[in-house]
């Protein structure tokens, strides 16, 4: 009978063991949950104070490995809301804190950030137990409209936390807003049509609160022989509900919907236009939206399941958790009659430079019988790189992969995939 008993006892507490094992396991596993961070009440306040280590058993965790600088923040992200766009207002600055609550020195540095809109200073380098520094973020909207969110990230000695991110966001508007800051056409061909959609938002309202009924009377373009511009009232109500649930729709007076076709027939090389529009606007009677892109000589064409090929010409692969990285494949369908290898279609550069790009060639056999050539390329944003935001809109704003296709030096041509993303924990 004792010998039953015992065999019951161990069983139940071996039971216990594995159990517990396993909800740690599993708990391990859940997806990081931003609405902890950001939310201004007493879920943000708490997750400052579990950042100080106190899960059952932390202090003994770090009395196991010796004195180590520990660190609490108590904001994450700062929502300066909605503002009306002007001079006085494009500029912006918010102060973040972090401590140390732990019992060694830690060091701060400058980690990076997600735009060039965006500054920040670290107001001390060392912070001894106890102390506490100051984060002031600063940003310029001057080239923004519409919504605004941007990250930088500071990089700690906290071994359970070497790097923290902040993050300013908010809505910029104006009496009239293009939804993306310049129309931009990557890699287009001289031969095709191409085309890009955009938006057209009105916010301006009567002296009554009423929405103003703003209408566009005449659209303008710097180089009419080789694009045409076209513009058409719209409704919120045909939007998707993701966009509607958009605190930049919910404010939308008037929406536009507008379309920019680029014929065959330009030349080479980059090119800068821009497309102006007459509105019945007091406010605001002339919007000017600018038109810029690179044509190649050869056609080359880009494609594949987050490659926003009709609006953007943007790799979407948005949010990456870090812990898990992310991987995503585009076809490039060349027709140039070039032999594809490792010579005559590679990477030439990448940005940031931790992206990794492998590419595939077709078969020996395919490209004697085919004047098609389709390379495919696996782009990844490997587990584990450092956090940040790429998400534009400018060009520079964002990640970007360069490709060079062509049998010499001389008559290579280079084509860009441009990548909007964001690493997140």
């Amino acid at each position: 009978m004792r010998a039953f008993l015992a065999t019951v006892v161990v069983g139940i507490l071996l039971g216990l063991g594995a159990g517990y094992a396993i909800g740690e396991f599993q708990a391990s596993l859940l997806p990081w949950d931003r609405s902890l961070e950001v939310n201004k009440g007493v879920a943000l306040s708490q997750v400052g104070q579990d950042s100080t280590g106190g899960q059952p058993g932390g202090a003994q965790k770090q009395e196991r490995r010796g004195k180590q600088p520990k660190v609490k923040v108590g904001e994450f992200l700062f929502d300066f809301g909605i503002i009306e766009k002007n001079p006085s207002t494009e500029k912006g600055e918010h102060k973040f804190y972090i401590e140390n609550v732990g019992d060694a020195d830690m060091t701060l540095a400058d980690g990076g950030k997600g735009c060039f809109c965006t500054e920040f200073t670290i107001s001390k380098g060392v912070l001894r137990p106890g102390e506490k520094a100051t984060v002031t973020f600063t940003w310029d909207g001057a080239r923004s409209g519409g919504v605004f969110n941007q990250g930088i990230r500071v990089v700690t000695n906290d071994p359970d936390r070497k790097e923290v991110m902040f993050y300013v966001k908010g809505l910029y508007t104006s009496p009239i807003v293009c939804d993306v800051g310049e129309i931009v056409f990557h890699n287009a061909s001289s031969t095709q049509d191409s085309s890009r959609a955009f938006r057209i938002m009105g916010f301006e309202k009567n002296a009554d609160d009423s929405p103003f009924p703003l209408e566009i009377e005449s659209i303008e373009v710097t180089d009419p022989e080789h694009f045409e511009v076209t513009i058409n009232k719209d409704d919120v109500a045909n939007l998707t509900d993701e966009d509607r649930k958009s605190r930049l729709y919910q404010e939308t007076t008037n929406l536009f919907q507008g379309l920019v076709t680029m014929k065959p027939g330009m030349p080479q090389g980059a090119f800068q236009e821009m497309i102006r529009l007459r509105t019945n606007s007091p406010q605001m009677p002339i919007v000017e939206i600018s038109l810029s892109g690179q044509i190649t000589g050869n056609a080359v064409k880009v494609n594949g399941a987050l490659y926003d090929e009709k609006s953007t010409g943007v790799l979407r692969v948005d949010n990456v958790q870090q812990s898990v990285g992310k991987k995503t494949n585009i076809r490039m369908t060349i027709f140039d009659k070039i032999h594809a290898d490792e010579n005559t279609v590679k990477v030439k550069s990448v940005r940031p430079d931790w992206i990794k790009v492998s590419l595939t060639y077709p078969p020996e056999e395919l490209q004697k019988t085919s004047p098609i050539r389709l390379v495919e390329a696996e782009i990844e944003i490997p587990a584990n790189s450092p956090q940040g935001a790429f998400m534009g809109p400018e060009k520079e704003q964002l990640g970007e992969v360069v490709f060079s296709i062509g049998n010499t030096e001389e008559s290579s041509q280079e084509v860009v995939v441009p990548i909007r993303f964001a690493v997140t924990p």
